[in-house]
């Protein structure tokens, strides 16, 4: 709870709200578990996909509404949509079995 605390003055006193409106920053080889629980405690919601492109990646595509497309070879990259008031981005993830976090952009409204 002090960390938390302590994270929230740390943003207030660095800008506000221009630096609480950043995109979210992983630590290498984080799982996609992990970083789903930090973004949620983070105030970050999943967007369920409209229209989802998920050839034989199925299982991801199902236990993670907000799978947006899974490529079905290669690092089996992933990209799942997180939206937090106006701000929508976009968590690019790789791998089959354990799924890591690759890195987190900027869709709009950051």
């Amino acid at each position: 709870m002090r960390t938390a605390i302590a994270a929230l003055a740390f943003v207030v006193a660095a800008g506000g709200a221009r630096a609480a409106e950043s995109v979210p920053k992983f630590k290498p080889n984080t799982l996609y578990p992990d970083a789903r629980v930090s973004l949620l405690s983070l105030g970050w919601r999943p967007v369920p996909a409209l229209s989802r492109t998920c050839d034989q990646r199925e299982n991801t595509c199902e236990a993670y509404p907000e799978a947006e497309s899974c490529a079905p070879f290669g690092a089996a990259a992933c990209s799942m949509l997180w939206k937090r008031g106006e701000q929508l981005i976009s968590v690019m993830t790789i791998g089959d079995h354990d799924i890591l976090v690759r890195s987190a952009s900027c869709r709009s409204g950051c």
